[in-house]
């Protein structure tokens, strides 16, 4: 079984800089995700296109950390946020073409491990782009949910990297 998967819009997004935050974003139709049950949560990794969804969901609290061009988000993309037992961090990277094909590459051969070990994980490859994709993966520690994102921009050579984790407060349990 692998993670990734050929997405069937064209690749939109215009620059890394463009991408804006929110943890209230609305649920947007996902063009490719990864569901998975990790003990009590359900995690819902989504593509929205060159942007990410992330839906963590107990029963009783959810969390939905949104990554994306959308209209109605306009918080820039932050470095960090950190919040209730919730941190995130974003970085830009400039690459080169040769260090962009070596990214995509080693990418879908760690999507494709993880998935195999029944982890979840999903890359979406943009048609015509072959350097332009995007991908998630979590994993699951004794009190905590993380998650990695790549969205890569090859026609501004930018690479975005994000870095998430949702830990388990005891005041709530979540």
């Amino acid at each position: 079984m692998k993670g990734a998967t050929r997405l069937q819009v064209r690749y939109a997004d215009t620059s890394a800089r463009r991408l804006a935050f929110s943890l209230t974003a609305e649920l947007q139709e996902p063009l490719a995700r990864c569901d998975r049950r990790i003990g009590d949560r359900t995690v819902s990794l989504r593509l929205l296109g060159a942007s990410h969804q992330v839906v963590v969901d107990d029963g009783i609290d959810r969390l939905c950390e949104t990554v994306a061009c959308l209209p109605g988000m306009d918080e820039p993309l932050p470095e960090s946020v950190v919040e209730d037992g919730y941190t995130f961090t974003a970085r830009i990277e400039s690459c080169d073409a040769d260090q962009m094909q070596s990214i995509v590459a080693n990418l879908g051969h760690r999507i494709d491990r993880h998935v195999a070990a029944g982890g979840p994980a999903v890359m979406g490859h943009f048609p015509g782009l072959p350097l332009a994709v995007t991908a998630v993966i979590a994993t699951a520690h004794a009190d905590a949910l993380a998650w990695q994102t790549w969205h890569t921009y090859p026609q501004c050579s930018e690479l975005v990297v994000t870095s998430s984790e949702l830990r388990r407060t005891p005041e709530t349990g979540g």
